[in-house]
Order: C-alpha cells, then structure tokens, then sequence
C-alpha cells in the first residue's frame, strides 16, 4: 500500500519539482515575506485555507487532491487539462552566481567591464518577466546586514557604471575595494568631495568602514533578495 506523505512533505517535493526556491515560491503567491511557507516546509505549522487556495490558484497544473490529501499525481497528466498560467519560462533570468566559495577567484579576475561570463548562473524568477542587465547573484557572507539579510542569503544586483559611483546612497550595495568584498549600505557617499566612500553594517556589531576611491574596483546595487536562509 502506498504510503501517503504529510503536507510538509508533499511542499517541498512541488517546490523542488517547480525548480523554484522556498523565497521563490513565497513570492510567486504574492507574500513579501517567506517565513509563512517555511514554517510549512519544516513542519511547524499547517498550511491556512488561502494558502491552498494560493498554490492552486497560482500553479493551476498542480492536482488540488494530492495538495490536500496525496491522492493521485502532483501534476495533472493532460498538458491540455487545466491552463498553465505560472509560473512560464519568460518569467526567469539565468544570472552569473558568485557563491560565497568563488569570490576570492572573482575579486583576483575580475575586470572592470563587468564581465562574469565564465562564472555559474542562478536562476531567478520574476512575477513580472522583468530581467536586469549587467547584473549577477552574489552570496552573501557573514551577518553585518542582520536583520535584513542573513548569512548565506542570495540578492541579485546590478552593476553601476564607473561614472555613477559618486550618485548611490541609501541602499544596500555590493563593492568590491582592494582584494575585498562586501555587501554594505551607502549612507555616506563623498566620492565627489572626499574621494570616499563610507560603508555601513545595518548589523550595530559590524560598524562602518571609509574606502577611498582609488581603492574601489567595482559596485554593484542589490535590487531584491532571490532566497534567504531561515533562522
């Protein structure tokens, strides 16, 4: 007799055969924060009524009775049997992905053209179809920006132009100066004054640290985080 897999189970087995992450998934039924889908995946809570609802309203190819009880495929056998309508091919972007393991070899080879051609890509999954140029996925390492992001989170970034340095301020940044690099906020940007550049841990451990311009190599604007770890 087959065996029936509870609902925790049964979650993560659709998240991981929709090739999204947890945060992904989160995002695609519309909740700003994840933390209400991992406390499904880990067992510390049953999915509400709407959440149900949410799945199979967001990914009509999901069988609702499996969802809700295991019975039958996960999928819909028919193609034609229900519309599709999430999430589609044109919804994700392959991005260079710097982990947390490859940035020393990043920071070494890395060019001011912004090219990370030969690096891995992550996928990442846009409600909007929207993609970004000249942009890459960075791990993040370390907790200087806890609360907001956490060690081991993934953000997507976009390069800035050389010319533009000077204009960034108040958001959360990637920079690489010297043979570092870190993910910080830009409060304090005298690049056109000064010639520096302070950057800022939201994590009141962390502190700030001033970096002369001639010393930056590279700045990357972080638009949105693409998974996030739970605590």
């Amino acid at each position: 007799m087959a065996v029936i897999i509870g609902i925790s189970e049964r979650l993560s087995r659709l998240i991981d055969s929709l090739g999204l992450t947890t945060y992904q998934f989160s995002k695609a039924l519309g909740y700003d924060r994840p933390e209400k889908i991992y406390a499904v995946v880990n067992g510390k809570t049953k999915p509400s009524f709407d959440t149900l609802s949410a799945i199979t309203d967001t990914f009509k190819q999901v069988n609702p009775k499996w969802l809700l009880n295991g019975e039958g495929d996960m999928f819909f056998p028919e193609p034609n049997a229900r519309i599709v309508s999430a999430p589609q091919d044109k919804n994700y972007t392959d991005y260079p992905f710097v982990p947390i393991r490859f940035q020393a070899t990043f920071v070494e080879g890395y060019s001011a053209t912004c090219r990370l051609d030969n690096m891995e890509t992550y996928r990442v999954y846009s409600a909007d179809g929207r993609t970004y140029k000249n942009a890459a996925v960075f791990e993040v390492e370390g907790n200087s920006m806890w609360p907001q992001i956490r060690h081991g989170a993934r953000v997507l970034a976009v390069c800035v132009d050389k010319g533009d340095w000077c204009y960034q301020s108040g958001g959360v940044y990637a920079v690489m100066y010297k043979d570092y690099f870190v993910i910080k906020r830009i409060k304090d940007n005298e690049l056109l004054t000064k010639k520096l550049l302070t950057l800022h841990s939201d994590n009141p451990e962390g502190g700030s640290m001033p970096v002369p311009l001639e010393e930056i190599r590279g700045i990357w604007k972080v638009v949105k985080v693409v998974d996030a770890p739970v605590e």
